[in-house]
């Protein structure tokens, strides 16, 4: 099977506030809260589940005497990327290696990934 990168028409990311706001609260010398640790978590969790949406053309300009010669699109949106979100900590949760593992993993997942998209075949 092919396949084709494709420039996305727009994203669903999660908000670049939220990253300036844990870049404040989660820096040496201050105390790390389980609020912290969810806004982070909930930061991946977006990243996780974020989408792009994208043209899918179902017919492009016909050739000869068939067809009306135009060029016809609509909007798709791509899957997520399949990874399972990562759950939430109380405030008498203690971090482990393995959660901080999983905070780790989901996020180097997002670095390098691909979506899957439905694509028509341009009749």
């Amino acid at each position: 099977m092919a396949t084709t990168e494709r420039n996305p028409k727009s994203n669903s990311y999660p908000s670049n506030s939220s990253i300036s706001t844990l870049r404040t609260n989660i820096a040496a010398g201050n105390v790390i809260y389980a609020s912290d640790i969810n806004s982070l978590k909930d930061l991946i969790n977006g990243w996780l589940g974020h989408t792009h949406t994208y043209d899918d053309a179902y017919q492009l300009a016909t050739f000869g005497n068939n067809g009306d010669r135009t060029d016809y699109y609509e909007d798709k949106t791509t899957a997520t990327i399949g990874q399972s979100n990562v759950g939430a900590v109380s405030n008498t949760t203690t971090i482990t290696a393995s959660y901080h593992n999983t905070l780790k993993d989901r996020t180097n997942s997002v670095r390098s990934h691909l979506h899957s998209i439905d694509d028509r075949t341009a009749i």
